[in-house]
């Protein structure tokens, strides 16, 4: 009975965890949304205590501030916490996509297939940055390298999160889709040399395109950059 009591917290935490944590990557709460664990606890419909554990573990995230004297609040996003993201992308992302040029036949085949069909179906921004989400993680999913696919899956989320908050108008997903698909067609050919050059190129002129948009966005009005 206890280990079943244990079980349902565990459960519940994690549940009261993952919601919060969607709700602030998908911006439902943005930056500087207080977060009071009594309304929380209310609305989750439990005790304090899972609510309490959920905002800690999203501050060790840098997504939530915790204050021990006020209310804690959904973390600020600052122009050097998205040029950190795409340094880091820059770093990893070619070594990703080289490694991925030892994965099976068939599972670049169903790459092929979802970033065709998830690219095809992009209407708006959401959908553009849901597709390129899904492919580079997939690229670091077989590049074979457990740590560096998690790097890569948390970066993207973070990613996503600020170009949410930038993005005012649609983001266009021809070109994106056709670096895509040079890379894919490296990637079958077994060239992993080719493959990283291509994503590096790629890296480097979707950095231009990102940079941009915020800094047209105004939400990082004031900000200074340090590359």
């Amino acid at each position: 009975m206890i280990g079943a009591d244990n079980t349902r917290a565990a459960g519940l935490r994690e549940s009261v965890y993952a919601n919060l944590r969607r709700r602030i990557l998908v911006c439902e709460l943005l930056p500087g949304h207080p977060l009071d664990i009594g309304e929380l606890a209310e609305e989750f419909g439990t005790s304090r205590t899972p609510v309490r554990d959920a905002l800690h573990r999203l501050s060790h995230e840098n997504l939530v501030e915790i204050s021990p004297r006020s209310q804690s609040r959904v973390a600020a996003v600052t122009l050097q916490d998205l040029i950190d993201l795409l340094n880091l992308r820059e770093a990893i992302g070619a070594t990703a996509a080289r490694l991925a040029a030892q994965a099976p036949p068939a599972e670049l085949e169903r790459l092929s297939g979802e970033t065709e069909l998830g690219y095809g179906l992009a209407n708006d921004s959401s959908s553009v940055l849901s597709a390129s989400h899904l492919f580079h993680c997939t690229i670091a999913k077989l590049s074979g390298n457990a740590r560096l696919y998690r790097i890569t899956e948390n970066l993207f989320e973070d990613l996503e999160r600020i170009l949410r908050l930038c993005s005012a108008r649609p983001l266009e997903p021809g070109e994106p889709l056709n670096d895509h698909r040079r890379l894919i067609d490296a990637l079958r050919a077994r060239d992993g040399k080719r493959a990283a050059e291509i994503e590096q190129r790629h890296i480097k002129k979707t950095r231009e395109v990102v940079i941009r948009l915020a800094l047209d966005s105004g939400v990082f009005a004031n900000q200074r950059m340090h590359s």
